[in-house]
């Protein structure tokens, strides 16, 4: 057997509801395991042929619940639970950006988080695994320290970590916009199509802003430009490919389909404080019924591509 061990720090507050979400957060090893195998699928499509393939390559290493599967190769466990009872004065203007990008958040008023600068530790046991798999693990363990997160509105960088220690494996914690650029090359590799879930392909694109003196300000600062560029996109129908349901002002029909949506934001943060504001397009297949991306999705690409050439 072999194993990892991964240290995260957690970057933005981090909205998880425990057994008593009303009473304190808590980050259970479930919540880290279903983020660990969204990023692992997101990379995997330009290595499978189907939707069936993914599920049985994942089914083989995480297990499943068929009888011929049976438990995973790859036992995942958190070092000590992480549990706070934090409480976060949540009054915020409805025009703010925290209002905008906590949607939902805002509304809870006894939701208990998880503040930043707390670390957690988990360990990966390998078993029977091959050592294309224990790379496939690791580059999704790598991937959601710079750019995913946990919780409540997440993919609006609430709940953003950051990977600072790897044992068992080589990992450098990026402190520059291009380290953190040439980090997320080295372990993507697109597939040759639009993919019909979450997952990078050769429409994706990721950048980063520029370096802000610590967490709080870069999430400020992407969250404050991702609510003006939002509002300022139009028509307000292809504002839809934001996500979904969305509520339109004025004569434009509200969508009340679900779809969560292909931009992400997250802020990394560097190993001497500072940080960095990114975000991420993984468009796919938009919904069932409509598969096309509203406004092509060029709104979206805009976003991401103007992040670094601002201050």
């Amino acid at each position: 057997m072999k194993t990892l061990t991964a240290t995260y720090r957690i970057v933005t507050p981090m909205f998880l509801g425990g057994a008593n979400p009303e009473s304190q957060a808590e980050l259970r090893i479930s919540s880290i395991k279903g983020a660990l195998r969204f990023w692992w699928r997101a990379l995997m499509w330009g290595r499978v042929n189907s939707v069936e393939e993914l599920h049985r390559w994942e089914s083989e290493l995480f297990g499943s619940t068929k009888a011929q599967i049976g438990q995973s190769r790859v036992l995942i466990f958190a070092e000590q639970p992480l549990v706070e009872a934090n409480t976060e004065d949540r009054k915020w203007s409805p025009s703010s950006w925290k209002s905008y990008t906590g949607y939902g958040l805002r509304d809870k008023k006894e939701r208990r988080f998880l503040s930043p600068g707390k670390t957690f530790t988990i360990h990966f046991v390998f078993r029977r695994c091959s050592d294309e798999q224990r790379s496939q693990v690791l580059s999704a363990a790598k991937l959601l320290g710079l750019a995913g997160g946990l919780g409540g509105r997440s993919r609006r960088g609430w709940g953003s970590v950051t990977l600072t220690e790897l044992k068992g494996a080589d990992w450098i914690c990026p402190d520059t916009p291009v380290q953190w650029q040439q980090s997320m090359s080295a372990l993507i590799k697109p597939g040759s199509n639009l993919p019909p879930y979450t997952a990078f392909s050769p429409q994706s694109q990721w950048n980063c802003g520029p370096v802000k003196n610590d967490a709080a300000s870069a999430h400020a600062w992407i969250g404050e430009r991702y609510q003006l560029h939002v509002k300022n996109t139009q028509p307000k129908s292809s504002r839809a490919q934001f996500g979904l349901p969305r509520q339109f002002k004025g004569n434009a029909q509200p969508r009340r389909d679900r779809r969560a949506s292909p931009l992400m934001l997250h802020v990394h943060q560097c190993s001497n404080g500072k940080a960095l504001p990114v975000a991420l397009w993984l468009p796919a297949t938009f919904l069932p019924t409509d598969s096309g991306i509203p406004g092509n999705g060029d709104s979206a690409v805009e976003f991401v591509n103007k992040l670094s050439t601002e201050k």
